[in-house]
């Protein structure tokens, strides 16, 4: 018997350390009831069209906005209330948890918004029947996300710089598999318009130029067909132009810097190259989590730093470094260790390779023992990195197993020596953790909440 799809849902969250449990909770009861979370990597320059073409091939939306009792008027993330903005104009179904002290304005529909205290969770009997009505809505749709590449519009004026661009962006396009086609600017028939921009996975627009026809991005904003967005500005001239308010609205204006959502450009080649960094984002597979560990996964590494770990280790302790590498993956930390999480080529030669893949290394992790310090590559190891710690490009933090003294060690570090071994391990993964934490922007802006 075949296992029933997940239905795809497009998931917006806060990314910060704090909330990790909130999400948690909630992820895990979505995952009991077959809901395939998709989420906007944190990572990568902001791309507003592709928010809206995953928001076009989720079958609904689910929203949890936690309490940020510092951030002016929306009490919450401004970037859930853009994503939540998106999905009233996909007329997707959607559920929106709202942390007690959240203005009610932001999300106003009370048929699908739920409130909760974080402190109160496990108590919480009256989500069952929300999220069951949620899929009954959704799960005709378990097969949104399913879609070849098609064809890309080109709303783009008829002046000396786009006749010079637009070859450019064709090309650019194919090369990611898309076919090109101009949307007819001339075009007057308002009952044919629809037609021609809806068969399009998204249109290249120009959103300042006079030359395009007013009407044309206010009906692709009520339809929902997703912009990649341009403002071209002469080289040397400045511009006079800027982002109309339609394009950024009010809460991704809070969040971000209002001329991100939009490709400003003066140079041909040079918008090609920013169009195909847009496009290798598009390209990415869609990242809907298969299992509830995969997700719980991605929860737990939110308000984290991108960072690798060498994890150090002897022979002899294998058993405790199999645990904390087990620990790590389903924490989503990406580390290096010689047994459990080998990337050296089959043939290579190791000392080659160890001072390649430690000075990509963030945190060098030695677990000390009487064992370790007899072995001829683990000094090699440890002494690698402390010269490349001198040198300002990782941090050593050692964990000391069973006392022994070996080289004198001038790094600070944890003696876990009388600690069982699954303390040892959410010692360690803990305080990976806690040293790889995202410290907040002096803006606290807000962007990718």
């Amino acid at each position: 018997m075949a296992t029933a799809r997940r239905i795809p849902t497009y998931f917006s969250h806060s990314y910060r350390r704090e909330d990790r449990d909130v999400n948690e909770f909630f992820w895990r009861t979505f995952d009991a009831h077959r809901f395939g979370f998709t989420v906007d990597p944190q990572s990568g320059p902001l791309s507003t069209c592709h928010l809206e073409m995953v928001m076009r091939r989720s079958a609904c939306f689910v929203a949890v906005a936690t309490l940020r009792p510092e951030q002016r008027r929306y009490k919450c993330s401004p970037f859930i209330a853009y994503e939540y903005d998106l999905a009233v104009r996909a007329r997707k179904p959607r559920l929106v948890f709202v942390e007690k002290g959240v203005p009610a304005h932001l999300f106003p529909d009370s048929d699908e918004r739920l409130v909760f205290d974080r402190e109160e969770l496990d108590t919480y009997e009256g989500f069952g029947q929300p999220i069951r009505r949620l899929l009954l809505q959704s799960q005709g749709y378990s097969s949104a996300g399913d879609h070849l590449l098609g064809e890309v519009g080109l709303a783009l004026p008829d002046t000396p710089a786009y006749r010079q661009a637009a070859p450019l962006l064709t090309e650019t396009l194919r090369k990611f598999g898309y076919t090109a086609s101009r949307v007819d600017l001339d075009a007057t028939d308002p009952g044919r318009i629809p037609f021609q921009l809806d068969r399009f996975d998204f249109v290249v627009i120009d959103v300042a130029s006079p030359r395009v026809p007013r009407w044309l991005y206010p009906m692709m904003f009520g339809r929902f067909v997703p912009t990649l967005n341009l403002i071209h500005e002469a080289a040397g001239r400045g511009t006079g132009r800027s982002t109309p308010d339609l394009v950024v609205g009010e809460s991704l204006r809070d969040a971000t810097d209002s001329r991100q959502p939009v490709l400003w450009w003066t140079d041909p080649a040079k918008l090609a190259v920013a169009v195909e960094r847009q496009l290798e984002r598009f390209d990415l597979p869609r990242q809907q989590f298969r299992s509830l560990e995969e997700g719980i996964g991605y929860i737990r590494s939110t308000g984290r730093e991108e960072g690798s770990i060498f994890l150090s280790t002897t022979g002899a302790d294998n058993e405790l470094s199999r645990e904390v590498g087990r620990a790590l993956k389903l924490q989503n930390f990406t580390f290096f260790h010689y047994v459990y999480n080998n990337t050296f080529p089959k043939g290579s030669k190791w000392q080659d390779r160890l001072e390649e893949q430690l000075a990509a290394t963030q945190v060098f992790v030695p677990l000390l023992s009487e064992s370790y310090w007899r072995s001829d590559w683990c000094r090699l190891e440890l002494e690698t990195a402390r010269r490349l710690s001198d040198e300002g490009q990782l941090t050593i933090i050692p964990y000391f197993l069973d006392g022994s003294s070996g080289d004198s060690v001038p790094e600070q570090g944890t003696d876990i020596t009388d600690l069982p071994q699954h303390d040892r391990v959410a010692r360690i993964v803990g305080d990976m953790d806690r040293h790889l934490a995202r410290r907040p922007a002096a803006d606290d802006s807000g962007v990718r909440p």
